[in-house]
């Protein structure tokens, strides 16, 4: 297991030895840190993790200063004033720590006046009795010293292959990376992107903001007032109830509002755009669109370059009306049972099945 998730975060075990500073520049050019541990629970998750991975003990290699014992950096460091550590985050050092002591001595002790970056032992020391520390405990040892790490994001991410990533009941960052993902929001407030690849995103109750970025992806932002978009591709996408914002974006998109009063768009391409329950603001945007408000009074939009835009259910007696966006010219005409708004650029809105002749009072605005 070369990653695991905890408390919201993603941990990862690197067995390519480096330095203590080499180590940290690495972390951060990933877009992480070296792991910065703040709670018993953390710091058992991490050891336990990291003994259940039989390549990265094998592999590991050790610190002679550190009495012969494999070790992993963690992202701790007195560097800048002897025998004040402090966190690479700068997160408070003193909110826990796992310090070995045994009758042999305690830790840290910056033997030799040249120990200053923070290590996690992976076994007993010093070898092969020990007398100090145990795995899971920390020593500070030379930063010299070539050793493996773990890099922490303040995200749960996934990887190249496809995964499925499940958010806790808080706030998460959820990023599926490379692959077709399952990414589940779980409660609480998240963000939620698919990256790479056909993605499956749901959210759940609170807010959730919601891409499947590249690939065709289905999007279902579940209760709460939502953001569900769909990025790049060819997407499916579902608002859920309450008010949610629902916009396909780039390829051919299905768009639906579901219940509430929702904005819906489609964005470029020939999408499939629906409001669903509610008082919906409904726009195909660019391309060749179909539109539907749902039950509710809705408000469809359309400007001069939008395409040919049909609108499959204009209900003038549920408060149904067209916006036009500002500065648009347009003529109205009837094309056998529909009416067709006729704008210069050459867009159309068709409203199908309607008699312009029963359109009456403010059904058109904006322009």
């Amino acid at each position: 297991m070369t990653r695991f998730f905890f408390g919201g975060h993603t941990y990862e075990f690197v067995t390519a030895a480096r330095t203590w500073q080499d180590a940290s520049a690495y972390a951060q050019a990933q877009g992480g840190h070296l792991a910065v541990i703040t709670s018993a629970a953390e710091n058992s998750a991490i050891i336990q993790a990291a003994l259940a991975n039989a390549s990265l003990i094998s592999s590991a290699p050790t610190a002679n200063d550190g009495g012969g014992a494999k070790y992993l950096w963690l992202g701790g460091s007195d560097m800048a004033v002897e025998g004040r550590f402090a966190w690479v985050t700068g997160e408070t050092f003193s909110l826990y720590n796992a310090w070995a002591s045994g009758p042999l001595g305690r830790e840290p002790d910056d033997f030799g006046g040249a120990q200053d970056a923070l290590a996690m032992a992976l076994e007993a020391y010093p070898r092969p009795t020990g007398g100090i520390g145990n795995a899971g405990l920390w020593n500070d040892v030379n930063q010299n010293n070539t050793l493996s790490f773990v890099i922490e994001y303040a995200e749960l991410r996934g990887t190249t292959a496809g995964e499925t990533i499940q958010a806790g009941a808080g706030a998460d960052t959820v990023r599926g990376m490379a692959g077709d993902d399952t990414i589940s929001g779980g409660g609480g407030e998240n963000y939620l992107r698919g990256d790479e690849g056909n993605d499956s995103i749901v959210g759940d109750a609170g807010f959730d903001d919601a891409n499947g970025n590249m690939g065709n992806d289905t999007v279902s932002t579940g209760a709460g007032e939502d953001y569900c978009v769909g990025g790049k591709d060819n997407d499916s996408l579902s608002g859920g109830a309450n008010y949610d914002l629902v916009y396909g974006n780039l390829g051919e998109d299905t768009c639906n509002g579901d219940d509430g009063d929702d904005i819906v768009r489609g964005g470029q391409g020939n999408d499939l755009v629906n409001g669903g329950a509610g008082n919906d603001f409904v726009s195909g945007d660019k391309g060749d669109d179909t539109m539907t408000g749902g039950a509710g009074a809705d408000v469809f939009h359309t400007f001069g370059d939008a395409g040919i835009d049909r609108v499959t259910d204009f209900r003038l007696s549920e408060g149904d009306r067209v916006q036009l966006a500002p500065g648009t010219v347009y003529t109205l005409s009837q094309s056998g049972a529909d009416t067709v708004i006729n704008m210069t650029g050459g867009g159309q809105m068709i409203l199908v099945g309607v008699q312009s002749s029963t359109l009456t009072g403010n059904w058109i605005f904006g322009a």
